[in-house]
Formats: C-alpha cells, sequence, structure tokens
C-alpha cells in the first residue's frame, strides 16, 4: 500500500498550520493505474510526476502518521488509482481508519472508478459513508474517447449505487473537455434526480499527460456553469435558462435568488479541495476554499 496526503493535509498530520480552515483530510492510494484517462497524472501512459493529482502535491505518508486524523479533521476523503489491488487496500485503509478510537466519529469518503456493481457493494459496505463514482466527462463522445468506456455504462454503475445507496453516490464533473453547457445542465438535472451530489472541477491542463495543450475553460464560462449548479443543487430549482444554437448558456435568469456560496468548491460536506484547479498566486480562482475569497473579485476583469 502506497499512501499519500495532500500536502496541507501532511502538514496538519504534521502539527503544522497551514493557512485557512480545512475540514476534510485528503488521502491518496497511489500505485500504477491500469486505465489511461487522458487529463490525468496518473493514467497508465502520462509520463506526470505522479506525486502530483491535478495541481496538488501528495506526500507519502504511513499508517501510523493517521493515528490523530480523528482529532483533527471531519471527514476523510480518500482518492484511489485503479492499480492491481486497489479495492483490497481501500478495504484495509477505511477498516484501519475505523479501529482507532472513536474511528466512528468521523465521515469517510472514498473517491475511485468502481468497475462493477459487485464493488459499490462491497465499498459501502466497508464502513465508507459516501462513495464517489467520477463522471468527469459529459459528453458522450469525450467520455469515451478520453476515458475508453462508454458514459452510458458510467452512469449505469452511478444510477445503481444511487437508488440502493440512497444520498451516498456522489460524483466528478470537469467543465473543459469537450462538452456544451447543455450537456452539463442535462447531467446535473439527471444527478440531481438521483440524489447524486456533483463536485464540480475546472479542466487543468497539466505536464505530462495527454491533453497537456488543450486549454482551461474561461472563467466567464465556468461561472455560469457554477450558478447553474448551484441553482439546481441548493436552490432545487429548474433554472430558467436559454442556450445558443451550439449549445451555450445564451441567458440565465438567478435574479431573487442567494447565488452569494455559487462560487465555492462544490462536493460533500465539509469538502473544500484547496487549489486543487488553481494556483494560490492567481487573484481569481476558479473553485473558492474559503468564504472570506468570495470578498476578492470573481472575474479576471
Amino acid at each position: 500500500m502506497i499512501l499519500r496526503a495532500s500536502y496541507w493535509t501532511w502538514k496538519v498530520l504534521s502539527g503544522e498550520k497551514i493557512p485557512d480552515e480545512m475540514p476534510t483530510a485528503y488521502l491518496m492510494l497511489d500505485g500504477k493505474c491500469m486505465y489511461n484517462c487522458l487529463y490525468c497524472t496518473h493514467a497508465s501512459l502520462s509520463s506526470s510526476d505522479n506525486s502530483y493529482l491535478s495541481r496538488v502535491v501528495w506526500k507519502v505518508i504511513s499508517l501510523e502518521d493517521l493515528r490523530d486524523i480523528n482529532k483533527k479533521f471531519k471527514r476523510i476523503c480518500v482518492q484511489t488509482v485503479n492499480y492491481k489491488g486497489y479495492k483490497e487496500d481501500i478495504l484495509s485503509l477505511v477498516k484501519h481508519i475505523r479501529s482507532q478510537e472513536n474511528g466512528n466519529g468521523i465521515l469517510v469518503s472514498v473517491s475511485t472508478r468502481v468497475k462493477d456493481f459487485n464493488e459499490i457493494d462491497e465499498i459501502l459496505n466497508s464502513g465508507v459513508d459516501q462513495l464517489g463514482v467520477a463522471i468527469d466527462v459529459v459528453s458522450e463522445e469525450h467520455h469515451k474517447e478520453y476515458r475508453s468506456w462508454p458514459l452510458s455504462y458510467t452512469l449505469s454503475l452511478i444510477e445503481y449505487g444511487a437508488r440502493k445507496y440512497n444520498g451516498r453516490i456522489t460524483t466528478h464533473i470537469i467543465v473543459g473537455l469537450g462538452e456544451n453547457d447543455k450537456e452539463l445542465n442535462e447531467m446535473f438535472i439527471r444527478m440531481k434526480e438521483l440524489g447524486v451530489e456533483v463536485a464540480l472541477f475546472a479542466f487543468t491542463p497539466v505536464r505530462g499527460t495527454a491533453l497537456e495543450n488543450l486549454n482551461p475553460p474561461f472563467i466567464e464560462r465556468y461561472r455560469k456553469i457554477q450558478l447553474l449548479r448551484y441553482l439546481i443543487f441548493e436552490n432545487s430549482d429548474i433554472p430558467d435558462v436559454e442556450f445558443d444554437e451550439k449549445g451555450y448558456i445564451k441567458t440565465l435568469n438567478y435574479h431573487g435568488k442567494d447565488t452569494s456560496k455559487a462560487f465555492l468548491t462544490s462536493g460533500c460536506t465539509h469538502c473544500t479541495r484547496p487549489y486543487y484547479n488553481d494556483s494560490p498566486r492567481n487573484s481569481v480562482l476558479y473553485n473558492y476554499h474559503s468564504e472570506k475569497y468570495l470578498e476578492q473579485k470573481v472575474f479576471d476583469t
């Protein structure tokens, strides 16, 4: 088992201070991935430094380093690379966390590319509170191109889990991988109907991946998508939205709605994912991990 912690998680576990509150500990089970997602640093053919996932550095730690994790965080999120033996390591790690003093007092989430219904059952019956099954690419055409199997299969896994384990399946969606806004809107509504929380990401090109030269989405477009997601999931609305002939948002009416938190990191409770899509040097961030930063400008202009 190769166990890593995000840089800020590692600092907290080491007794150091970090600049902002971070209620979730981010861990990663690492190894040689069997899949080749074209945007991922851990893809089987990627030449990226595998100590990175997206923009974040992940430090190698031991199980002993987790001894006080329940006292320092409210949630543990385990990102799992799909290497040989990943499922067994998930079950072993969760068992270790739950066996500690007050180990049942912390929320545990696992995010991995499950391959079938049985894996969903095994993981969600192991002591895991929520299981993330990523869509990532909502375009049917690009989903198979970038992730190697059909979008319909990914959705069948999510629907199985969502109907059997109400409220315990989550998903990730990345903006900027060939989809249009109408496709995103339709997927948001479908996930909302299933009770599946959506964590929204902006595509981040990383050196060494197959898509390293693809541009990230414009911040103006990403803000519209954040508003769209927020209205559907937080305000429980079917948004008043109009799309142009290419499927991109033309008008989005949200007057009278409280959208003050629309640009915060989305996903599970207590999840902030600091700087996952962003450089700390940037004054405008795709996802703000703290409300205090919402007082800054949220557009480039």
